[in-house]
């Protein structure tokens, strides 16, 4: 290999490197920081401390046996509104995308109150029961 060759290839190297970093740095910046609660249900319930909410009014929680996420919102009056995130159409899990909820299987979209804006999906999100017990919002996942 020449000298002329070498540093041809060495700069197409150094502009794909630095594209890819570029490139990486932007997606970062794009991608909507969730607030994660990890912990689990018991006896068809859990609990997410009302501090919890202190910094966010927005929490995905996971529960570690059970199937589906829950988004749990704090509303202006102190309440709080709790999604499953199983979508209404096939069952599967979606996911929370900027405000809006997605399913990537067929494509169904849910506002951040749970209701359809792109089908297939015909029903809006489960609304989930919720009670705030002393310092605990309670969450309960039998639907009735």
């Amino acid at each position: 290999m020449n000298r002329k060759d070498f540093i041809k290839g060495s700069c197409g190297v150094c502009i794909a490197l630095n594209s890819g970093f570029v490139l990486s740095a932007l997606l970062d910046s794009c991608k909507t920081p969730l607030d994660v609660v990890k912990t689990t249900s018991k006896d068809d319930k859990f609990i997410v401390p009302v501090k919890e909410f202190e910094t966010s009014g927005y929490k995905l929680v996971k529960l570690s046996n059970y199937d589906f996420n829950v988004a749990i919102q704090k509303e202006s009056d102190g309440s709080y509104t709790a999604l499953l995130l199983k979508c209404t159409h096939a069952g599967r899990p979606i996911a929370k995308t900027g405000d809006t909820y997605y399913c990537q299987y067929h494509g169904s979209r849910f506002d951040h109150e749970g209701k359809v804006t792109n089908g297939p999906a015909a029903k809006d999100l489960t609304k989930l029961k919720t009670v705030v017990e002393k310092e605990n919002v309670v969450v309960y996942l039998k639907v009735a």
